[in-house]
């Protein structure tokens, strides 16, 4: 099945091929096993909830949220698996994409505290205020067991970096954060690293493995658009 362009941050290229290279890198970077509840933030039209769905065996749990009512009913027509496989609609303010409810930094995720294996949250920390970004870490540290693994993508401002002629230009904004457009900030928005370690720490989660940085910050463009992040809820931490 290929969804019509369902909700604008599915973004370009081909729904299904860069859904199964995105799976590759987290079942990866998770150490996923079959049997796993996967949370998927921001899902979306369920690019990623296909190649799961090929995946999780019937002891597997698959939830996925979006602010989209429209890409979620095309995700529940067409995802079929073994697992259970739920789309959640997040009733979530957001001026870029029209949700309403409550404001991202007070939404509560769909799933138990400490019921998660692996999570992870493609294109959506791109489109998150610094406030949102900070509660959705948290939020992720709640959920994920002990050792589970978050993968997500984003735009990380290292010091020094000579933004001005980049791919994507980013300006500082504010509390740690740059975007492309002040006035529409949640288009596209980064974070100074050491801000973003320190929600981390907040959030009582590591950073995994080195940031896999895409080609975003530099003048040319190579490989992966985003950052490539990985994290870990610390296994001594049972909060």
């Amino acid at each position: 099945h290929r969804p019509w362009r369902v909700w604008h941050n599915v973004g370009g290229g081909d729904f299904h091929l860069i859904g199964q290279q995105y799976f590759d890198w987290f079942r990866g970077a998770t150490r996923l096993q079959p049997d796993a509840h996967v949370l998927d933030m921001g899902c979306g039209a369920g690019r990623l909830a296909f190649p799961l769905s090929d995946y999780l065996d019937a002891q597997g749990v698959y939830t996925g949220f979006d602010l989209s009512e429209r890409a979620l009913r095309f995700a529940r027509r067409h995802v079929r698996g073994a697992a259970q496989f739920n789309f959640v609609k997040a009733e979530v303010q957001s001026r870029e994409y029209g949700g309403a409810g409550v404001k991202a930094a007070g939404y509560r995720f769909p799933v138990e505290t400490n019921s998660v294996d692996a999570a992870l949250a493609i294109s959506l920390f791109s489109h998150l205020l610094p406030e949102d970004a900070a509660a959705y870490l948290r939020e992720a540290g709640r959920v994920l067991k002990p050792g589970g693994r978050l993968c997500l993508t984003g735009f990380i401002v290292e010091p020094g970096m000579e933004l001005g002629s980049a791919v994507l230009p980013l300006i500082a904004y504010r509390d740690g954060a740059w975007t492309a457009d002040p006035n529409e900030p949640e288009r596209a928005i980064g974070y100074e690293r050491m801000v973003f370690e320190s929600w981390l720490q907040e959030a009582g989660l590591v950073l995994a493995e080195p940031v896999e940085p895409g080609h975003w910050s530099s003048p040319t463009r190579i490989g992966e658009f985003q950052d490539r992040i990985v994290v870990e809820k610390r296994p001594n931490d049972l909060s």
